[in-house]
């Protein structure tokens, strides 16, 4: 737990003053329970908590996930789903175990139509999304 805490921390840095949610549950469509709690993601302006404390699934404009082991499953497939299907413009994967970033955009239909991958230590271009910047993935560290 605790590399993944720190791929975590060296994902999110040039990340955190664009995002308003870090580790909070959002619901979800297809999610009757808590809820999914990202690594990192990113609201709308003026996004608000509902009566039980949670942010509207419409609200989410960017959603990072670091993998680890025992949650690798779910990143790549429910979540990312889901992300889809709730139309998160941006969902980023940090995968220490395969030494890549994969960014997703373009969501129609429950599905994200567009993919880019780059390797650790390539820039990621995320200057056409509502992130805004360019990712360094230099300080990335394989597990």
């Amino acid at each position: 737990m605790g590399h993944h805490l720190q791929h975590c921390g060296t994902a999110s840095r040039p990340l955190r003053e664009e995002a308003a949610l870090v580790g909070r549950p959002v619901r979800l469509p297809g999610c009757y329970l808590n809820g999914f709690c990202p690594d990192l993601a990113a609201l709308k302006e003026g996004a608000e908590k509902d009566d039980q404390g949670q942010y509207a699934y419409d609200d989410i404009e960017f959603v990072l996930e670091v993998i680890s082991k025992p949650t690798a499953v779910n990143d790549y497939g429910p979540k990312k789903a889901v992300y889809a299907e709730a139309g998160t413009g941006v969902y980023l994967i940090v995968d220490p175990y395969t030494r890549r970033c994969r960014l997703f955009t373009n969501p129609v239909d429950g599905e994200y139509k567009d993919e880019v991958t780059v390797t650790f230590g390539k820039p990621l271009d995320l200057t056409d999304t509502v992130v805004g910047l360019t990712l360094t993935t230099d300080d990335f560290e394989d597990d």
